[in-house]
């Protein structure tokens, strides 16, 4: 489904011109031209399936105690603001990385690479730091991805738990329970390309809408009324609801890997496309996750909502639907660093050793995740946590940056690009350190009510 240019012009410039000001080479009708087939290349329906599943993960179970934090309707509000702020951040990323990719030349291109391209085209004071700039990007995606990574093993064992705790006389700890499920997510690890992952996302994604249907189902016949919880919370709480938002909407790392494995990228940045589809669908169950959620349970929410139903074996088989499906989602979030490790290593490893070097760094960067997993102490603080330190710089800092460089490079700021990319940096610069600091303090209270 080919763009036209005015569609092209106004997404990426709010103009009407191209952008051979910069070289006669980068045109508007070039910038989304059709990739070469690869063995690796995937469908849009592919990667629809894909960035659903990344995104309506743990993240989405925690929202109802977002909305504990926010309030019923200030956090309705809040959440639909944060979803299309970020989505409308992600479609930044993807047209720069296309210009930055057409600049030097290439079909694909990744984030930190983005960036490193976008410093070193902006202004002369500037350009010489692309190598730390590329660097600040990979350190803030593996941070928040092997947070993902780390608070998935505490989902899956905490569910694991309770559902063996309370239906059978097998009584496991957390940590017997995390080690466990180190096996099968070694093994899933071992697949290295996301084509081979699709069948099993499309699978995760049926069995995750079915058991989040029947979670929403018991939710919508057990509802409080909804003055009976506050319209809107404390203030101070607001910290803890921005991160807890801002994990659940992870998928701003994945979404290059997923675009750069598709032939034809003008089918996921189209207003009827991949990225604004998969964003509305994951949207629309956002809001009917977190206010119902919270409608029905009320102060007594927990750090996932699936710790609130009944200890029924109807229900408790539920938890473990969705720790199978969490399963799938955890090779997906690995991906993102280990794409950057690869690439590495086929640079530096001779070619004879290199599988033998990146299986190795596979399972020993998994088997880190669950020693990290055993140390984490309350669920729903690292969860904000995450979302509020390296989620935020990677989904609403980083892309309004690099357009800024983008567009200086095509001597095309004007006052109306400055005040939108200084509003989106503003917006996420305060949730960034009030998301942190309040995550942060929470832990520390936590830790100390736990020493006495």
């Amino acid at each position: 489904m080919p763009r036209t240019r005015h569609e092209t012009d106004s997404a990426f410039s709010g103009a009407s011109t191209g952008i051979t000001s910069v070289d006669p080479l980068i045109t508007t009708e070039n910038v989304f031209g059709e990739r070469p087939h690869s063995s690796t290349s995937i469908t849009p329906e592919q990667a629809l399936i894909h960035l659903i599943k990344v995104m309506m993960g743990t993240g989405m179970l925690s929202l109802p105690l977002a909305f504990k934090y926010s309030g019923l309707w200030l956090g309705m509000f809040l959440l639909v603001v944060l979803c299309a702020v970020c989505t409308y951040c992600c479609r930044q990323l993807v047209y720069s990385a296309h210009y930055i990719s057409r600049r030097k030349g290439q079909d694909r291109i990744d984030y930190a690479n983005v960036m490193r391209g976008a410093v070193e085209a902006g202004p002369e004071w500037v350009r010489n730091h692309g190598y730390f700039a590329k660097q600040l990007v990979n350190a803030n995606m593996f941070i928040a991805q092997l947070g993902f990574c780390c608070v998935y093993f505490v989902f899956m064992a905490d569910n694991l738990k309770q559902f063996f705790d309370e239906t059978s006389s097998i009584h496991l700890s957390q940590a017997a329970w995390i080690a466990l499920l180190l096996v099968p997510i070694l093994g899933l690890c071992t697949i290295r390309h996301l084509k081979v992952l699709a069948p099993l996302a499309l699978l995760a994604n049926v069995v995750y809408m079915v058991a989040v249907s029947i979670i929403l189902g018991y939710v919508l016949t057990h509802l409080q009324p909804t003055n009976s919880v506050p319209a809107i919370g404390d203030w101070r709480d607001l910290p803890l609801f921005f991160g807890t938002v801002m994990f659940a909407f992870e998928g701003i790392a994945v979404i290059l890997p997923i675009e750069n494995q598709l032939d034809t990228p003008q089918q996921f940045i189209a207003s009827n496309g991949v990225l604004n589809t998969a964003c509305l669908l994951v949207l629309a169950m956002y809001c009917t996750t977190g206010f119902y959620g919270y409608v029905a349970f009320g102060a007594t929410v927990k750090d996932t909502i699936t710790l609130n139903l009944p200890n029924e074996g109807f229900y408790q088989a539920i938890k473990v639907m969705l720790v199978g499906c969490i399963l799938v989602s955890y090779p997906l979030q690995f991906y993102v660093p280990m794409e950057r490790i690869e690439k590495w290593i086929s640079r530096k490893i001779a070619e004879e050793k290199q599988n033998v070097v990146v299986y190795t760094i596979r399972y020993a960067m998994v088997i880190f995740t669950c020693l990290l997993a055993e140390l984490i102490p309350h669920l729903a603080l690292f969860i904000s946590l995450v979302g509020a330190f390296a989620g935020t710089a990677l989904a609403l800092l980083f892309p309004p940056v690099i357009e800024l460089l983008c567009y200086y490079s095509q001597k095309r700021l004007t006052p109306t690009v400055w005040l939108r990319n200084l509003t989106l940096m503003g917006f996420g610069l305060l949730g960034f350190t009030t998301g942190t600091y309040a995550s942060v303090r929470q832990i520390i209270l936590v830790f100390g009510q736990e020493d006495v």
